[in-house]
């Protein structure tokens, strides 16, 4: 089983990529957790193409770990964080999925993973921007995924759960208290287990996967 990582610096990704010990990542910074590692300045359409030119390879798997948390609310409404977190959790992930497919960098019958956030479905007051771009990219994966349908390419979505850290606790402060204790904090060793799980799946094709279920 052959994977590619892209933005992989979070917890959960170098946990997998630990585990799993076969793992590449394409991202910003180098790290000796994982096979290859393919640097990339930033994530402009240029500089995605000239690094994905490097890659010769073909991946069974390939998840798109792309995103930036931010607190907002719609009442103070303001276009350029807007538009920031637009780009950062969506136009991005599609715009790396987008050259995957074009470059033909996954194996037949290979699959992409969109990765969203609890934020989608628990919480959207205070993270309102960050929760938009996330269930866009929901139902975008999901019209993705009818689209490439006949050309052998599965689209699936993981969807993490909360993490006791700094940015976890962030998505759910807003909640009342009442909401906040029946929050269940993600099982770190389940959450990687799974995903391996769902690498090793040929089959998953059109699904959010809730890793926090």
């Amino acid at each position: 089983m052959s994977t590619l990582f892209i933005g992989g610096s979070s917890e959960i990704a170098l946990k997998t990529a630990k585990k799993l010990k076969n793992i590449d990542q394409m991202g910003r910074f180098r790290n000796p957790v994982y096979k290859k590692n393919f640097i990339t300045k930033n994530y402009s359409q240029k500089n995605l193409v000239s690094v994905f030119n490097k890659i010769k390879f073909r991946y069974d798997n390939i998840v798109i770990f792309n995103g930036r948390y931010s607190n907002s609310f719609i009442t103070n409404f303001n276009k350029k964080d807007f538009d920031d977190a637009l780009n950062i959790n969506l136009i991005i992930p599609l715009q790396i999925a987008k050259i995957i497919i074009d470059r033909k960098i996954l194996k037949k019958n290979g699959a992409i993973f969109f990765t969203s956030s609890i934020a989608t479905s628990k919480n959207n007051v205070g993270n309102a921007y960050y929760s938009i771009a996330k269930n866009s990219l929901e139902l975008a994966g999901k019209i993705l995924a009818i689209e490439q349908r006949k050309r052998g390419v599965r689209i699936n979505i993981m969807s993490i759960g909360a993490i006791k850290n700094t940015m976890g606790m962030s998505v759910i402060k807003y909640l009342n208290k009442t909401a906040q204790k029946k929050i269940k904090f993600i099982n770190m060793s389940k959450v990687v287990n799974k995903i391996e799980k769902y690498l090793k799946n040929k089959s998953i094709n059109q699904k959010k996967i809730n890793l926090d279920d």
